[in-house]
């Protein structure tokens, strides 16, 4: 390339020197001599030379133009050929070539892979729509989209309004990596939607890219299975407290009636009988009783109030649960540490999440009441934009049996539980738009994370 970068020079060179010397030349053989016709063909040869000079750098810099034109353009349409030209040109022009086959190549890449996505867009089993949010118009919907939607286009996010207020209010207001469960009704069906937002930046600014599911088959199988084990406790403690109830009144009656059915005279009875009879009436009475507070329970369990929400200091919400607890765990034997990030906030109803971590708390420490090196640490910090609180023992873990209906209401494995603390909690969570997880091993001890 330095060669004909010399070569290049040397021609501009020997052009620029032609047209001084003809130039020069005329003027002297005009001004000086007698031969005026001779100055006439010197000034032509001049002038054509000067033409040939400036052809030959504008054809140079013509070619580097229409390149850079259509690079600009996007347009890789220019060829420049290979034939008959000089060394210089020669190389220009091959690596022009070699710039826009490479172009091209990267156009049909780019190309294949957009065709490729779309048809993955197009064939995807769920619904997709993507807007922009400058204008709010949508620029993607796929099939699945227009089925469920029962449209064959949606213009904005305004048309979505149009078909539910509500479902258009959550693709607006939903930030990325969010997911929200909607109810809404298309064409006279009821439709369970998890809605998910996916905000991409492009060129021409933010995009977003909605997911919507239908996941009213699966609620409905999740519904009678949580069903189904709500009944099996309902049933069992139910029976708990009915059986003893029926066998007892039975026994009462055969007491206090003959074989007629008549009422016996009670003074008849003996010390012994009427003792029975008094234990029995007690029995019966603390077993109907036990009936009515689960009764009372469940109501408590299915009305939870609304959440009064404020912003509230993570490590403030921390110390106060853990200073109300310290004196019971000291009391037990058991190390409570409680660490935080100061500048950690949450907006919460802070009565109804102290009250989740107080059942955690007490059920941790109700693991370890037999662990003379038992440990419970409360932390909180940020991961993945959410706000974490753990509550972390070192006891004796939960079974993969148990870990499955931990949740489920009057679920319990203690001789004196109700059964409702960890139901209530993941209500109180669910109503703060949380989640309410475990982790746990046989041996190694049980995790909970209060996810906001």
């Amino acid at each position: 390339m330095g060669v004909s970068l010399n070569s290049f020079r040397i021609k501009i060179g020997v052009r620029i020197s032609l047209v001084i010397i003809f130039g020069f030349s005329g003027i002297y053989v005009l001004t000086q001599t007698y031969f005026w016709l001779v100055s006439i063909w010197l000034f032509l040869f001049m002038s054509i030379t000067f033409y040939d000079l400036i052809r030959y750098i504008e054809r140079s810099k013509r070619d580097l133009s229409n390149f850079l034109l259509g690079i600009q353009q996007n347009d890789f349409s220019n060829t420049y050929s290979l034939k008959r030209a000089n060394k210089l040109d020669f190389e220009l022009n091959h690596a022009y070539t070699t710039i826009i086959n490479e172009f091209q190549k990267l156009r049909r890449e780019k190309e294949s892979n957009y065709h490729f996505l779309q048809a993955v867009v197009e064939h995807s089993g769920i619904p997709l729509i993507g807007y922009s949010e400058g204008n709010l118009e949508i620029t993607l919907m796929n099939g699945a989209a227009k089925e469920l939607f029962k449209k064959p286009h949606l213009t904005s996010v305004k048309a979505i309004s149009r078909i539910d207020p509500t479902l258009g209010q959550v693709v607006s207001r939903l930030e990325s990596g969010q997911k929200e469960l909607v109810k809404v009704v298309i064409d006279n069906e009821l439709l369970n939607l998890s809605v998910i937002a996916k905000e991409i930046k492009l060129d021409e600014g933010w995009y977003k890219l909605i997911s919507f599911q239908n996941i009213k088959t699966e609620l409905d199988e999740k519904e009678i299975e949580s069903w189904q084990k709500l009944i099996r406790v309902l049933t069992h403690e139910i029976k708990n407290s009915a059986i003893p109830i029926s066998t007892l009144t039975e026994v009462i009656n055969q007491m206090i009636t003959d074989e007629t059915g008549e009422l016996r005279d009670l003074s008849k009875l003996d010390p012994e009988d009427l003792e029975d009879l008094k234990i029995g009436i007690r029995t019966v009475q603390k077993r109907s009783k036990g009936l009515v507070s689960f009764v009372n329970a469940y109501g408590q369990l299915a009305k939870i109030p609304e959440p009064s929400i404020k912003k509230v200091n993570v490590s403030n919400l921390i110390k106060e649960v853990t200073a109300l607890l310290q004196h019971d765990y000291q009391k037990n034997h058991i190390k409570l540490n409680a660490s935080s990030n100061e500048s950690l906030f949450i907006h919460v109803d802070a009565e109804m999440i102290e009250q989740v971590l107080i059942n955690l708390l007490k059920n941790a420490r109700e693991a370890l009441h037999d662990n003379r090196s038992g440990e419970v640490t409360v932390q909180s910090y940020l991961k993945s934009h959410q706000t974490i609180i753990s509550v972390k023992d070192n006891g004796p873990g939960i079974d993969h049996e148990t870990l499955e209906q931990i949740f489920i209401p009057f679920y319990t494995t203690k001789k004196e539980g109700s059964g409702i603390g960890l139901s209530l909690s993941l209500q109180i969570m669910r109503a703060h738009k949380g989640k309410l997880k475990v982790h746990s091993q046989p041996g190694k001890g049980t995790t909970f994370d209060l996810i906001f």
